[in-house]
């Protein structure tokens, strides 16, 4: 209690005008522990804009680089050659701020290895620990709890209340048996507690296998080098909105299979065939054997544009049954001080023997005032993906982090939806983040239901009455307590449109009425 009390008037001093603490100041990217190491499923260019949602939700904006670099910078470290100036130790204690990574298997704590860092953060102890002759061993993890109170919105609109505690802790060990082949292990328990309706199937998971898998260079090119990996791992691809861990869950999403993927300074290359798993709350969770998902994904860093992302993503479910096959793009970048991220994709196949075709894209410009107080950023978004006259047979979400982009409340997948909204975002401080998010929903197809975020339709609902879904508001604040914890608290409200009204007419037990969403999460790393 103590301590947590130092952190939070550390951070109150930080708003108040004292200094600020070198471990809080912005984060920028680390080379990674090892060769292996750049093998982040997602690459991005350092200097690419991060959004807020990329901010608070862990969206990956960074790149790896190679381990040779690094080791020759720490030759010349060790030989004397450098000293150790105010600003080399600043540039460390910014690196051990950002050592923890979305994927948790790209974490990186080379930093440890430098004879002029002089921190001592929670959990190094047991960071590039020698292991044999040429082993290094990381082991750590994350305790995690978040508090909900929900109105009239679990796990949907239905006019259901409920007040819960969600928290979840995950060990890792991290063994690079060599610099070119390693073994990672992750496991991850997942509760809800003090719930009146039932958990939602994302809240809990009882000690489960969340990554195990082996990985290694298969062999060296000119410009890069080639990788494989096989066994229990997390995807997390691009932007989220189509590939994701889902961190905002409880358990996080995984699959089973192989992936082979190339890294260079310029081109990323990643193949994956996999099959997502199956929950089992008290046994270990195994492979959906109706379903696959497997694609092709390259990601180019060095366009004027920015960072420019292709890809191709199969989906199968023998069960349902439907076969999508998915084609986008991703641009986003900054120019003249104007930002942008555009994304879109086409998908065709089949669902339950009719013909599938249908799409997505996001649209989105903003402006970052970096000489106003509180360096204020707006970005204005406009997302679209289709419907269908046949109920589900719209845009299919395949395995989204919709909850950064399509309202905090999740409620609405990305399936025969429209979502204009607007994004601001300031920091009065470095210790704080501040963001206020406004979406206006309709419906793409009048013909087609709107879609919860499970992409299931919205029960007891027809096609008929307005398009108009509603609205909703979300506020956030983030405070960094210390370079490795953090709270945040938030407040949504959903604003309910006509169509639901026109819903309740037709059938009392649709729920018309507005709903609202407070909670507040504490996360510390170890």
């Amino acid at each position: 209690m103590t301590h947590s009390m130092t952190s939070w008037l550390a951070a109150l001093a930080v708003c108040l005008g004292g200094a600020t603490p070198l471990a809080l100041q912005a984060q920028e990217f680390v080379p990674p522990q090892s060769a292996l190491l750049e093998n982040a499923p997602v690459t991005r260019l350092a200097d690419e804009p991060v959004s807020p949602s990329d901010m608070i939700l862990a969206v990956p904006t960074t790149t790896s680089t190679s381990n040779v670099e690094y080791a020759e910078s720490a030759t010349m470290e060790t030989s004397g050659e450098a000293c150790c100036d105010p600003k080399k130790v600043a540039e460390l204690n910014k690196k051990a701020a950002s050592a923890y990574k979305p994927l948790y298997f790209d974490n990186d704590f080379t930093y440890l290895c430098d004879p002029c860092y002089d921190g001592c953060l929670l959990g190094e102890d047991l960071k590039r620990m020698c292991v044999g002759d040429c082993g290094v061993l990381d082991i750590g993890g994350e305790y995690r709890a978040r508090y909900h109170h929900e109105q009239n919105m679990k796990p949907y609109l239905n006019g259901v209340d409920d007040d819960f505690l969600l928290h979840r802790l995950r060990l890792y060990a991290n063994y690079e048996v060599t610099e070119n082949l390693r073994v990672y292990a992750e496991m991850l328990h997942g509760v809800s507690e003090f719930e009146s309706a039932p958990p939602r199937p994302i809240d809990e998971n009882y000690w489960e296998m969340n990554n195990f898998f082996i990985d290694g260079k298969l062999w060296d090119t000119c410009d890069g080098a080639w990788y494989g990996r096989v066994g229990r791992q997390e995807l997390l691809y691009g932007s989220q909105r189509l590939v994701s861990p889902l961190d905002w869950s409880n358990i996080r999403r995984r699959f089973d299979g192989f992936k082979a993927y190339y890294r260079s300074d310029a081109l990323d290359i990643d193949g994956f065939l996999t099959r997502p798993l199956k929950k089992d709350l008290h046994d270990w969770d195994s492979e959906n054997q109706d379903q696959s998902f497997y694609g092709l994904w390259t990601t180019y860093k060095k366009s004027e544009l920015g960072t420019v992302d292709l890809y191709w993503l199969g989906y199968e479910n023998n069960a349902a049954p439907f076969r999508y096959q998915t084609f986008g793009s991703r641009v986003n970048g900054e120019k003249h001080s104007i930002i942008y991220d555009l994304e879109g994709g086409y998908q065709t196949g089949e669902y339950q023997g009719a013909n599938h075709n249908a799409g997505f894209f996001t649209i989105g410009f903003g402006h970052q005032f970096q000489e106003m107080g509180w360096k204020p950023k707006v970005m204005v978004y406009y997302d679209w993906a289709s419907g269908d006259a046949i109920p589900s047979n719209g845009f299919n979400q395949l395995f989204p982090l919709g909850h950064a982009y399509l309202g905090w409340m999740d409620l609405f997948a990305r399936n025969n939806i429209e979502d204009f909204n607007v994004q601001l975002t300031a920091k009065p401080c470095d210790a704080w983040t501040l963001i206020a998010w406004y979406h206006l929903f309709n419906r793409q197809d009048s013909d087609d239901v709107p879609y919860t975020v499970t992409n299931n339709p919205y029960p007891n609902t027809t096609p008929d009455g307005s398009r108009y879904l509603g609205q909703e508001i979300d506020f956030l604040a983030k405070c960094q307590l210390t370079p490795r914890s953090d709270i945040i608290f938030g407040y949504s409200h959903f604003f309910t449109g006509t169509y639901f009204q026109d819903q309740n007419a037709l059938n009392p037990a649709v729920y018309d009425g507005d709903a609202d969403f407070f909670w507040t999460q504490y996360s510390l790393r170890f």
